[in-house]
């Protein structure tokens, strides 16, 4: 599954980036990289983007940098179809 389709509440950890070099190190920097747990607070309407939990910071990512990161559903999480 992707981050853009993770539903608010969801979590689960980093498996793989398919981004740019650039992309990937602004990822690194801060702190979403693979094995790094992930939670969506909020997510925006029109595809607007995700504010995300990344250990003790809170970020905002855009749909395209959604699209690209890989991510494995924690079983536990909140949001189930």
């Amino acid at each position: 599954m992707y981050l853009k389709d993770m539903r608010t509440g969801q979590s689960g950890l980093v498996v793989k980036i398919s981004k740019g070099h650039a992309a990937e190190r602004r990822l690194f920097e801060i702190g979403l990289v693979p094995g790094a747990s992930v939670e969506v607070v909020s997510r925006h309407p029109f595809h607007g983007p995700l504010l995300l939990q990344v250990g003790n910071t809170r970020v905002a990512v855009g749909q395209g940098i959604a699209e690209a990161v890989e991510v494995e559903i924690n079983s536990s999480s909140g949001s189930t179809p």
